[in-house]
């Protein structure tokens, strides 16, 4: 499965993101995330102190992650 990191502004200081989790964003979103193979869909709010995650949704493959992007107009 090849990385692939998607991402798009909200303009209300936040962006979504496609990518594979890290350590440190299931640190930031506060969520109990028992398997983080794939990709998964994310919301990072930069309201002037540290990143707030809000992970929203699993995606198991590449082609959910093209399609995904696709729907939501991410680059």
């Amino acid at each position: 499965m090849t990385d692939f990191y998607f991402s798009v502004e909200r303009g209300n200081d936040s962006t979504l993101h496609i990518a594979p989790l890290t350590d440190r964003l299931i640190a930031q979103s506060g969520q109990d995330i028992r398997d983080c193979s794939g990709y998964f869909l994310f919301e990072r709010r930069r309201s002037g102190g540290p990143a707030e995650v809000e992970i929203i949704a699993r995606l198991e493959s590449d082609e959910a992650a093209e399609k995904l992007r696709d729907m939501l107009s991410m680059e």
